[in-house]
């Protein structure tokens, strides 16, 4: 009895102590995001500290000093698969994020160890880096009051990890390894195209249409869906809209006709209403390119940013034994006197080099890249500017397949290149090989 009592007394005083627990908000909440992109995804946690009042950089963050990015524990970012970096290779795992803020200048720090609540005492050890990159902070108008990491500028490949407080942004890109792994997929699949459903054929098509990838075999991907699959008016849509990404409007006008009907008959208003305003589209737009100008309007994209243009430089050229290039995409991103200058030691031991278009690199390169496999890899940059001239001394390897555990070649492309306010254009590229008389120099690799 007298057990019980004690019992009783015990389980009183431990819930009137656990009933005085005091619930109250954290000054800096902790939030998680997750982002797909390609076929993968990132997570992104960071605890969320606010101005109130306070001048954030130069001040309560001091200038050249490690910054957690964030408060309380570290910030974390998660990947899945292999990534890129601002042109820095990432294994998959969980890697803290630190920064270096100044005026002019932002070191970005993927770091290893994440189990760092505190970072005072110079625990961000570099041996224990990942790798470190520079940005070029950014002013904006708009006061954000509260620290936000956000995933902006998604594409099927890529994003940007943007990061905005007080009056100012920090934005760098994560990319991911797509047309490999659809390329893959579609190969293994093609070794029984019995057993192809006609939805694999559409999404095949329609990623390469949407990724600017090589329009022929998306027509013959399409071609093939609609054979299994006859009558399907979302396919023929989708047909229709290749037809006009090659140029060929009288085709394209055609193909949503049929498509339409096909709708009608099927009475489904949703792509009636699709198809027709599609139709009324094409009917009225008068800048619908020729054929023979289509590449400039399809590849767009590959222009738009220097980051862009130079992914389009590495990205056309590469590809496994067995898979032709794109010269149209490549040509379109040079202008009409560009060279391309490789350089080395002849026979005789002097230093040459050979001079070509991007016409005739096609030419006497094209079919040993196909015949080959090759994939350029850029894994470093130094980008100088100076009004409308730039100039990236971009570091490369090169490998056989994407599967190859080391690269077979490395040296470095010296590429001019200018914007003249519409888009990018490469002016010219040089480049040099690594020997073993010349290697590449440490400030020119990516940092360990």
């Amino acid at each position: 009895m007298k057990g019980s009592t004690l019992l009783l007394v015990l389980l009183f005083l431990w819930g009137s102590l656990h009933g005085q627990n005091l619930k109250v908000p954290t000054l800096s909440p902790f939030s998680e995001i997750k982002q797909k992109i390609g076929l993968t995804e990132i997570t992104l946690s960071y605890a969320r500290p606010s101005a109130k009042g306070r001048k954030i950089f130069g001040e309560l963050v001091p200038f050249g000093e490690i910054w957690r990015t964030g408060a309380n524990a570290s910030t974390k970012l998660t990947f899945y698969e292999e990534v890129r970096i601002a042109g820095n290779d990432l294994s998959a795992g969980t890697y803290a994020l630190y920064s270096i803020p100044n005026k002019e200048e932002w070191t970005i720090i993927i770091h290893k160890k994440t189990d760092m609540r505190s970072i005072s005492g110079g625990k961000v050890k570099p041996e224990n880096d990942a790798f470190r990159f520079k940005v070029m902070p950014i002013h904006t108008p708009l006061k954000v009051e509260t620290f936000t990491i956000q995933f902006g500028n998604v594409t099927t490949k890529s994003c940007e990890v943007q990061m905005s407080w007080e009056n100012t942004l920090i934005k760098f890109p994560i990319e991911v390894e797509v047309d490999s792994k659809i390329e893959k997929q579609m190969a293994e699949l093609l070794k029984t195209p019995e057993t192809i459903s006609h939805r694999v054929y559409f999404r095949a098509a329609e990623y390469y249409l949407h990724n600017k990838k090589d329009l022929n075999q998306a027509m013959k991907w399409i071609d093939a869906a609609l054979s299994k699959s006859e009558q399907n008016y979302r396919y023929a849509l989708l047909k229709s809209k290749i037809y006009s990404a090659i140029g060929d409007k009288e085709l394209a006008i055609n193909t949503v006709k049929t498509a339409y009907e096909w709708a009608v008959s099927a009475e489904n208003e949703n792509y009636k209403s699709q198809t027709s305003v599609y139709l009324e589209t094409l009917q009225k737009d008068k800048s619908t390119p020729p054929k023979e100008d289509a590449a400039a309007d399809r590849y767009k994209e590959d222009v738009s940013s220097l980051d862009n243009i130079l992914a389009a430089l590495y990205g056309v050229i590469s590809g496994d034994k067995g898979v032709k290039r794109d010269w149209d995409r490549f040509n379109n991103l040079f202008i009409e006197e560009a060279r391309l200058i490789p350089s080395g030691k002849g026979k005789d031991g002097k230093v040459g080099y050979r001079m070509m278009t991007p016409q005739s690199y096609a030419e006497t390169s094209g079919k040993w890249l196909e015949n080959n496999g090759f994939h350029e890899v850029e894994i470093s940059r130094k980008v100088e500017t100076y009004g409308s001239l730039v100039h990236v001394f971009s570091t490369y390897e090169s490998y056989r397949t994407l599967l190859d555990a080391q690269p077979f070649a490395r040296g470095i492309n010296s590429i001019q290149l200018m914007n003249d306010g519409e888009r990018w254009w490469i002016v010219q590229i040089y480049w040099l090989g690594e020997t073993k008389e010349v290697l590449l120099p440490e400030k020119y690799l990516p940092k360990k």
